[in-house]
């Protein structure tokens, strides 16, 4: 009798081992609670909040920086709007329901891992501008869009990207773009994928979309047209313009025109 409730105690320890603490309670051993209205610390940071084991308990952790689009009202999650905004996120992505499909729509990173977008901002893939942005203004723009995502209506289906970019440089050597533009700046097409190698210029991706983030003029967005006229001479619209006149005829510049065009209903 006594050995069954010795072997009887042992397992409920067993089991109780197993089972671990109530939910937060992990989390709280080492952590001071903060924000106790959202409920459990996992609705904000993820991680497993039943484990005292840091690998366990930490996995795939949204660090504090990264979960303010999780608080409603949030300042870093507008500051992060207004940079996204600035810089012309939207001339490749969808984001808040707006935007192009050159690029991944952002809408749909709902469930997705803050810190792996967070990285990928600042080691930006091939034909994404790289931006420059400090770890505050990357984390800015991280919080914008999980709360832009979050937001969005539920999408059902997957949809298929419009391009794969490869680096095939040599397969476009006979591009227009290629060959007079491609030495100073990028582009991504809807049927070209990427051109151009250049760095040292802005990139043109989504030049002829109301997202571009630097107009022709002050309250005048690029149109066909002003972007000839640009080419001819780019001084006679900044003076300040680094950029040398572009020697084209008005049958390469029709030429050049389809590249910069984006559906937008696509």
């Amino acid at each position: 009798m006594v050995a069954r409730l010795a072997l009887l105690i042992l397992i409920a320890a067993l089991l109780s081992a197993c089972v671990g603490p109530p939910p937060g309670e992990g989390c709280r051993s080492c952590h001071r609670p903060h924000h106790a209205e959202k409920g459990a610390c996992v609705s904000c940071h993820r991680g497993n909040d039943r484990s005292t084991r840091l690998a366990i308990a930490h996995y795939r952790l949204v660090p504090a920086e990264l979960s303010h689009f999780t608080i409603p009202g949030s300042v870093r999650v507008e500051e992060g709007k207004r940079v996204a905004e600035r810089f012309g996120c939207r001339r490749c992505h969808r984001l808040g329901e707006k935007g192009t499909r050159l690029a991944a729509d952002l809408d749909r990173l709902a469930g997705d891992d803050p810190v792996r977008l967070f990285e990928a901002i600042r080691q930006p893939v091939l034909f994404m501008p790289d931006f420059r942005f400090d770890d505050r203004r990357t984390a800015d723009v991280v919080n914008a869009i999980m709360a832009f995502a979050g937001a969005a209506p539920a999408q059902g289906t997957a949809v298929v990207p419009l391009v794969v970019h490869f680096e095939a440089v040599r397969a476009k050597e006979d591009n227009l773009f290629v060959t007079k533009c491609g030495g100073c700046h990028r582009l991504l097409t809807a049927g070209e994928g990427g051109l151009g190698a250049g760095t040292v210029a802005p990139n043109l991706s989504g030049l002829l979309t109301p997202f571009y983030p630097t107009p022709f003029k002050q309250g005048e967005p690029w149109t066909p047209e002003r972007f000839g006229r640009w080419l001819d001479n780019p001084r006679s619209v900044r003076p300040a313009a680094l950029m040398s006149p572009v020697p084209l005829t008005k049958e390469e510049k029709a030429k050049l025109v389809p590249f910069l065009r984006v559906d937008l209903k696509n």
